[in-house]
């Protein structure tokens, strides 16, 4: 007793083998706005790792309370601002300074931060790239030993 003719089994074989190309040929999925809730739960308690072309420029730390971020550069200047988010731009007010930026996913772990105006106008500016570390930091004194 014969359940599927030759054809139909033909056909279900070049479908098979259809599939997995078209899922290969799918490229980077495109970058996606971080919502303020997926960033709270992917930031919170953790800290942020920026670069500009591959080189370390700082981290931050976005503290437990979920509005506080300390921020230490390259050469370990430390700073305590608040950061607030709406309509897609996260902004960083800093002793002297506002700073804004988009929180853009581009998949696999990696996260793109262009620099925009309060309104989310794009500035012209070096992309900064970051991953997300677990962990915090505390600002302080370098160790020496």
């Amino acid at each position: 007793m014969r359940l599927f003719s030759p054809c139909l089994m033909v056909l279900f074989s070049l479908c098979l083998s259809v599939v997995p190309l078209t899922a290969q040929e799918d490229g980077p999925a495109e970058p996606r706005d971080i919502p303020r809730a997926e960033w709270l739960e992917r930031a919170l308690g953790n800290s942020v790792h920026y670069s500009i072309d591959g080189s370390y420029i700082g981290r931050e730390f976005y503290l437990p309370d979920g509005q506080s971020v300390r921020y230490e550069d390259a050469f370990g200047n430390c700073q305590d601002g608040r950061w607030t988010f709406k309509d897609a731009v996260y902004c960083f007010a800093w002793p002297g300074s506002l700073v804004c930026a988009r929180h853009l996913d581009l998949g696999e772990g990696r996260l793109a931060f262009p620099s925009v105006d309060t309104d989310g106008t794009p500035i012209p500016d070096t992309m900064q790239h970051g991953t997300i570390v677990e962990g915090g930091f505390a600002c302080g004194a370098a160790v020496t030993s």
